[in-house]
């Protein structure tokens, strides 16, 4: 399975590139928003994983989902948050993506969730 990862946390990126290790996935990862929009087109990747707050940047991560999803990526985005209030859950959908994960990832969540996606069944 092909991973596509925007995050600007090197320690984040660590984890999870350990997590697709043990699967034998294949990441791809982005800590510059503008140049994942640049590079990431429709069909790039099976799965995205979308850190929310991007460092100082001028695009965040729902900003970046929704630009992604005008330029036509249909591919699962999953925000990876550290927000948990309830408003934030509708802006994430709002902006496009599948679903979301809170900070701080476990490996067994973000194993559990990248099956989901391999599998097709993300009805759980």
């Amino acid at each position: 399975m092909r991973i596509i990862y925007i995050e600007d946390n090197m320690a984040n990126v660590a984890l999870i590139e350990r997590i697709c290790h043990m699967n034998e996935d294949e990441l791809v990862t982005y800590d510059d928003p503008e140049v994942a929009l640049e590079q990431v087109s429709p069909g790039a990747a099976d799965l995205i994983l979308m850190d929310l707050h991007l460092g100082n940047r001028a695009i965040d991560g729902l900003q970046l989902t929704s630009l992604l999803r005008q330029k036509g990526v249909q591919e699962p985005i999953i925000a990876i948050t550290a927000y948990d209030t309830l408003g934030y859950a509708d802006q994430y959908l709002a902006a496009g993506c599948n679903g979301y994960v809170r900070k701080p990832v476990s490996v067994r969540s973000m194993l559990n969730l990248i099956n989901t996606y391999r599998t097709g069944d993300t009805t759980a």
